[in-house]
């Protein structure tokens, strides 16, 4: 499929095997996805979800989409029509067709090339043999970064809930605060200002750090978003075109960033701020 492939391709992808759908079926959520692909999913989980939102759906056959079969059938012609009429790259020193991909070079090459000194020792495959098994390649580079960016969902989902636990804790923990106090003398109400100060002031500072720590794992996400997709697009390419970039786009596969970490004491310390709270000054 071309990089630049139209809303309507980009419509017809089945999210699991990123390829046109082959007779695709509908999901209560709304989701597509191939019967094929939905069928080895759900083999390799315990449970019937869909494998995009997760809803568990307890039925035995999803309806087929005819609809959608429809179209992405028709894509697909459209696909193999221009792929059998569009033009190949031509070698830039013989101005043969490039039917074969150079393994050790990493280069596509004509069959003029293969036979030259600087090819001839060289393993040459052809292009479409090339370009599947690099696909193939890049589907466990894919695999490896949509699992990443589960792990950091997760772990923002799980900030997230931290962030609004804070807050609650540090409501109930002011409220149990005044509620001791309400029982001291009036000389005590410095220390009850003192210690409600001090809640709020952590509870600012552990909310204002769990903040920076959702605003950069979004940044994360959207990296990591963004180079799946990038690379999905760039894979429906043709195949001398997708070999032609094939070295940038296992570079770019590559994810650095580090696996997530839950976060760690980013909760208020209550029992430092109820700790010795409930004591009685008697004067004589």
């Amino acid at each position: 499929m071309a990089a630049n492939a139209s809303s309507s391709e980009v419509e017809c992808t089945c999210p699991v095997c990123c390829d046109i759908f082959k007779d695709p079926v509908l999901l209560l959520c709304g989701h597509s996805f191939c019967k094929s692909c939905l069928g080895d999913w759900w083999r390799k989980s315990t449970q019937q979800t869909c494998p995009v939102c997760k809803e568990i759906f307890p039925m035995g056959e999803p309806p087929r989409n005819l609809a959608l079969r429809n179209l992405s059938d028709a894509l697909r012609q459209e696909r193999s029509q221009k792929a059998d009429s569009a033009s190949e790259e031509l070698c830039s020193l013989h101005s043969e067709k490039l039917k074969l991909f150079c393994q050790d070079d990493q280069q596509l090459v004509c069959l003029i090339c293969r036979d030259s000194q600087k090819h001839k020792k060289h393993n040459c495959v052809p292009v479409n043999e090339a370009a599947e098994a690099q696909r193939t390649q890049l589907k466990v580079q894919l695999m490896t970064l949509k699992s990443k960016l589960e792990s950091f969902n997760r772990v923002k989902l799980n900030c997230e809930k931290m962030e609004s636990h804070i807050e609650l804790q540090a409501e109930q923990t002011e409220k149990t605060i005044k509620e001791e106090f309400q029982r001291l003398f009036w000389f005590l109400r410095a220390q009850e200002v003192f210690r409600i100060d001090a809640v709020r002031k952590e509870a600012t500072l552990k909310t204002e750090a769990m903040k920076i720590r959702i605003v950069n794992l979004t940044a994360q996400i959207s990296l990591v978003t963004h180079k799946i997709k990038t690379i999905e697009n760039e894979m429906r390419a043709e195949d001398d075109s997708f070999m032609l970039n094939i070295k940038s786009i296992m570079e770019r596969s590559q994810c650095n960033l580090p696996e997530p970490e839950p976060p760690s004491g980013a909760l208020i310390d209550e029992a430092k701020h109820l700790g010795n709270l409930l004591f009685t000054v008697w004067l004589p």
